[in-house]
């Protein structure tokens, strides 16, 4: 008997411990996700990549200028008795070189390459869009998750409690005889049975909050908290135009589609700048200086020359035109291929409509009916709690046994269990309308 209530007691504990723990709030969890999770960082780094990209000399407006140094070192060792020179000769150059080119107009690509960059940009942003709707979605039921399990808990200790009365009351009657070991055994197991049953909502919960965590980037996963929001009913009517309107507008999986689609346009201009002339100009300077060194050399008439040293400076410019003529139609074909990718991504958009009208249908029945399936549960919740109080008194005073009271018991149990997953299920269709219509940054 003593090492039950021990197990109790450590139970008891355990939840009381987990208790004292830091207050959390969604609208904590939700901050905390936004500015630590991993996936919403990635995504702002590549914000900040396309960002960088996203200017005029990426895209090929600025002409371009550079530097070149060439030093070169030659040793010629000759050894020929007809020639003039025999001996060592050393030649030192060095040539220095600035060049400028610049495209004056190459079909419009310039301007098309950067309007690409400017839509890449926007695309970037919106897949981070994608990736914090996701994951704000994710830390909402990843915390009513919890909550749902913290429910639990609470209605598990109800039971555990009410078992444990009901089994020390079978034993005061075995002890003054008007109840037999296997009614003693019956209720024993029946609190051992609770017992387990609370141990496995407390890991469960524990679980949760590791989920949790690890949305929230926590580096200690094991970090519990007191959730201080609660599952609440809230019994809100939407209408199914209004969704319907919000997200055509807001969704951004359809935002991120129609940049997609902007895109390929781009990609067809590009193709048919191909096909215009291209003109750019150029310019250069080149120095050469060169110097041979003679010291070593001996020379046929025994004469010795001096050292020589020569400069050259070269300065050119002009133009390159380029007209494309003929290619055995590689450019015409890369046209038609570009308008065909675009009419294939007009496919995909309106593909993309169609369905998301069908997932809106689907999630707002689906929200409609788990209001009704909360309204039922909470109905039959109070019919079973009160239920259970009458069926309570009559235990004690006889009227039925304790098989009859068990099963009113887990009655309650998996009703009161049942209430707290509708509440939230219904949440949980509740996001994602939200999620849907692109509210969810501002509905949390």
């Amino acid at each position: 008997m003593k090492k039950l209530f021990a197990v109790l007691g450590l139970i008891c504990f355990c939840h009381a411990f987990s208790y004292a723990q830091e207050p959390l709030t969604l609208s904590e969890a939700i901050a905390r996700a936004l500015s630590q999770n991993f996936d919403i960082r990635i995504q702002q780094q590549n914000i900040a990549i396309a960002q960088l990209n996203n200017t005029q000399g990426q895209a090929g407006r600025y002409p371009t200028i550079s530097l070149n140094l060439n030093q070169n070192n030659v040793l010629n060792n000759i050894i020929n008795p007809a020639a003039f020179i025999q001996g060592d000769i050393r030649n030192f150059s060095i040539q220095p070189a600035a060049n400028v080119n610049w495209v004056i107009f190459d079909g419009f690509r310039i301007n098309l390459t950067k309007q690409r960059l400017e839509e890449l940009e926007k695309l970037s942003q919106g897949n981070a869009r994608i990736v914090i709707e996701n994951t704000i979605q994710a830390v909402i039921l990843a915390y009513y998750d919890a909550v749902r399990l913290q429910e639990r808990i609470k209605i598990s200790e109800k039971v555990l409690k009410t078992s444990r009365d009901i089994y020390e009351y079978t034993l005061l009657k075995q002890e003054v005889g008007k109840a037999v070991v296997t009614e003693v055994l019956l209720e024993k197991n029946n609190y051992l049975a609770d017992s387990s049953a609370l141990l496995t909502q407390q890991v469960q919960f524990k679980n949760a909050i590791r989920n949790l965590n690890v949305l929230m980037a926590v580096a200690d996963i094991n970090k519990t908290y007191l959730l201080t929001d609660s599952l609440v009913f809230d019994d809100a009517e939407y209408s199914y135009e209004a969704l319907r309107e919000k997200m055509f507008s807001s969704n951004s999986n359809l935002e991120a589609q129609l940049r997609n689609q902007e895109l390929l346009h781009n990609s067809v201009g590009l193709a048919k700048a191909n096909l215009l002339p291209n003109l750019s100009l150029f310019a250069g300077f080149t120095y050469n200086r060169n110097r041979q060194n003679l010291e070593a050399a001996k020379f046929i008439d025994g004469r010795q020359r001096p050292n020589n040293t020569a400069s050259t400076r070269t300065l050119n410019g002009g133009f390159t035109f380029t007209m494309p003529i003929f290619n055995g139609g590689q450019l015409r074909r890369a046209v038609e291929a570009a308008q065909m990718q675009e009419q294939a991504g007009q496919f995909a958009v309106d593909n993309l409509k169609l369905s998301l009208e069908r997932d809106l249908a689907d999630a707002y029945d689906l929200y409609n009916l788990r209001r009704q399936q909360v309204k039922i549960a909470r109905e039959n919740k109070i019919a079973a709690e009160t239920n259970l109080n009458l069926a309570a008194e009559r235990y004690r005073n006889g009227s039925i046994n304790a098989f009859e009271y068990r099963i009113l018991q887990n009655t309650f149990a998996d009703i009161a269990f049942g209430e707290i997953q509708a509440i939230f299920n219904l949440q949980e269709a509740k996001t994602l309308l939200m999620r849907l219509t692109g509210t969810i940054l501002t509905e949390k």
